[in-house]
């Protein structure tokens, strides 16, 4: 990981695309933008309570540090679901109920949002086709990596082995105790004992890991190529909006990413 400072911005960009000269992909902090109150910084979440106009003031920003058309950017409405949009052309109404977009046009810009739940940009550089996701431990456990992977691959014949993977900040177990019944949860999906993989006790409370669970479904769907932001957006308060730490008043940080 490395940062960028442009436009008053401060953007973190991936290693493992940095010899992608196909490729632009960012992951947005709070520092910079328009928004105040609650929101102080660039929040990207038009569903949030922050003025709408704000929102749309700090995504021209955010399209304009990296070259971007905002007309052009295809959003969703995220429900933590594993569903997958593929996006023809930019712009027009965010599809509902969809959790990933996929795209194989250049000069397309594709957003994922989030407080707290990991973004993740797939691409396959040798089919040059590209895919933003947004996972919590709902889509983690729904399959949404697997069905963006199906998506690239029905309709572009992407190989895994070839599509690089990188993941932004997400909250870490250190802030993400789970109750009894995430525990079942997790599971059934996860028998046997594996899903002790996922998980630290402390004191008697059980701490979820969701950076080493998406680890495990990217290493087992045959994605070797990847990078992780090791950074908590818990934590890095300055950085990142958290939901499980501002509740209903968090904005939202973005990946965006797009063809050239």
């Amino acid at each position: 990981m490395h940062t960028e400072e442009k436009n008053g911005l401060k953007l973190l960009r991936f290693d493992i695309f940095r010899d992608s000269p196909g490729l632009d992909c960012a992951v947005s902090t709070r520092q910079g933008g328009a928004s105040s109150g609650p929101y102080i910084g660039l929040n990207l979440g038009s569903a949030t309570g922050d003025k709408p106009e704000l929102v749309e003031e700090n995504l021209g920003l955010l399209c304009a540090a990296l070259g971007l058309e905002p007309a052009r950017l295809a959003r969703m409405r995220q429900r933590h679901t594993a569903n997958v949009a593929v996006v023809e052309a930019g712009g027009g109404a965010p599809p509902d109920n969809t959790d990933a977009l996929v795209t194989a046009v250049p000069g397309v810009p594709l957003l994922a949002l989030s407080a707290d739940c990991a973004l993740t940009a797939f691409y396959d550089r040798k089919r040059n086709v590209l895919a933003v996701a947004h996972s919590g431990w709902r889509g983690a456990l729904l399959g949404v990596y697997g069905a963006v992977l199906n998506t690239m691959r029905l309709r572009w014949g992407t190989d895994p082995a070839d599509v690089r993977a990188g993941v932004s900040p997400m909250i870490s177990a250190a802030y993400y105790p789970v109750r009894a019944d995430f525990l079942e949860k997790l599971k059934a999906f996860y028998p046997g004992g594996s899903d002790r993989r996922f998980l630290t006790v402390k004191d008697g409370l059980h701490f979820f890991s969701l950076r080493e669970l998406l680890r495990a479904q990217l290493e087992g769907l045959g994605v070797k190529q990847h990078e992780f932001m090791h950074l908590c957006t818990y934590s890095e308060k300055d950085l990142f909006y958290s939901w499980r730490r501002d509740g209903e008043k968090s904005g939202r940080f973005g990946l965006m990413a797009a063809l050239k």
